[in-house]
């Protein structure tokens, strides 16, 4: 290569990196699009969660998601003994936090996870982490285990033996004839631990801790079977898998790695 080839190859690699280094400050200090995350709560039951992607761009997990354990099966007498020894821990701790996580709200959630994510998540600090668990409510519920809980019509714990779960009986009557299987709070809150961990990757141990913890609390609540939580982290990996090809929420991970790493200099 002469010397003017390669003094023009230069100044091209010069514009290149500065564009490249101008566009990561910008996606940087961009803010996300706002969301009408309105009804989203304790029990969450909104007709169309927030989503990236519509349910039909997912696969019917009915073909994918194998039935809930039979009555006399070894799986299903393992989740009545889990749900017996759950019960013990009425008055606990354990109990009270149980009682207390089962808002799907994303304030709550960013609450929760920010201990193991090693920094504050919040909508002002943390736009598109916040972004993130907000947005991907719907993939996890509306294109994940809606179809299947409608399929199967799994009976809840405190249905199937009488009881009360440790959330109010308004609560509890609500999720009558919801079905059990698989937990939407499961999938969604593991989700969330896939995805936070890819952003901190470095606190992934103490992340997929809090993932597993969020499920069993519907367990230890009374609102699911240790099969259903079980099934529900499963369909996260395949709806995290999902979305890892969809370019939105390519962008709006690499934007909240960049105000993740921006934080940790800080």
């Amino acid at each position: 290569m002469n010397s003017l080839k390669f003094s023009k190859a230069l100044k091209l690699s010069a514009i290149a990196a500065t564009c490249f280094i101008l566009t990561a400050c910008t996606s940087q200090n961009k803010l996300p699009p706002q969301i009408d995350a309105s009804g989203v709560g304790t029990g969450g039951h909104a007709a169309v969660f927030p989503h990236f992607l519509d349910k039909s761009q997912y696969p019917d997990y009915r073909t994918v998601v194998v039935a809930p354990p039979k009555e006399g099966s070894a799986l299903f007498k393992n989740d009545v003994k889990i749900y017996k020894e759950t019960r013990k821990l009425k008055g606990t701790q354990d109990w009270m936090d149980a009682a207390k996580g089962a808002s799907l709200s994303a304030d709550y959630l960013s609450q929760f996870y920010s201990p193991a994510f090693g920094i504050e998540i919040t909508k002002e600090k943390t736009p598109w982490t916040y972004y993130l668990i907000q947005r991907v409510i719907g993939d996890a519920i509306d294109g994940g285990t809606r179809t299947p809980k409608k399929f199967y019509s799994r009976v809840r714990p405190y249905q199937y033996f009488g009881d009360r779960t440790c959330s109010t009986k308004e609560d509890d009557d609500k999720h009558i004839g919801s079905g059990s299987y698989p937990s939407g709070h499961s999938a969604y809150g593991y989700l969330l631990a896939l995805i936070l961990a890819e952003i901190n990757p470095a606190n992934q141990d103490e992340i997929y801790k809090s993932g597993i913890r969020y499920g069993y609390n519907r367990v230890v609540c009374g609102f699911h079977w240790q099969s259903d939580v079980d099934m529900g982290r499963r369909i996260a990996a395949y709806i995290n898998a999902r979305l890892h090809a969809d370019k939105d929420f390519q962008t709006a991970l690499a934007n909240a790695k960049a105000e993740f790493a921006a934080a940790k200099k800080k």
